[in-house]
């Protein structure tokens, strides 16, 4: 499990709104002082991200909580939203190009592989109930 402290925003019936800090692994880094990313990192300054989740806890607003998500499904997910979309755009736009040999055809034809992978993707991750096992949910207050 991948775990993160959150802070309770928001609940809202049965959900409650978290708000999550991002963390740069650059304070811990030993050549932070030569790297573009630390300085990067330093301008762009820390960002906080919300979502909801099922309030099973019964928190309430103020609240830190735990939240984790389990690392398997995080891969998976992972795999199918950033990989199935890019095999999909090759194979079109390869296929396109083998069949016409002509550039039009070949970039609609990856961006027509574009649009029917995200259907994929969408259509998987209704049906396999993936989508479930990727929301993060309450462990336990802080």
């Amino acid at each position: 499990m991948i775990e993160e402290t959150a802070l309770v925003i928001d609940v809202k019936g049965s959900q409650a709104l978290l708000q999550t800090q991002r963390k740069s692994t650059c304070q811990t880094c030993s050549v932070k002082a030569g790297c573009g990313t630390a300085t990067l990192a330093k301008v762009v300054g820390r960002r906080s991200t919300q979502f909801a989740v099922d309030n099973t806890l019964d928190v309430q607003p103020g609240d830190s909580v735990i939240v984790a998500i389990d690392e398997n499904a995080l891969v998976q997910g992972s795999l199918l939203i950033y990989l199935l979309p890019l095999i999909v755009i090759m194979a079109a736009g390869m296929l396109a190009e083998f069949v016409f040999n002509t550039e039009i055809i070949t970039i609609l034809s990856a961006a027509a592989g574009f649009v029917l992978a995200m259907i994929l993707v969408r259509l998987l991750l209704s049906s396999s109930g993936l989508k479930n096992t990727i929301q993060p949910h309450l462990i336990r207050r802080v």
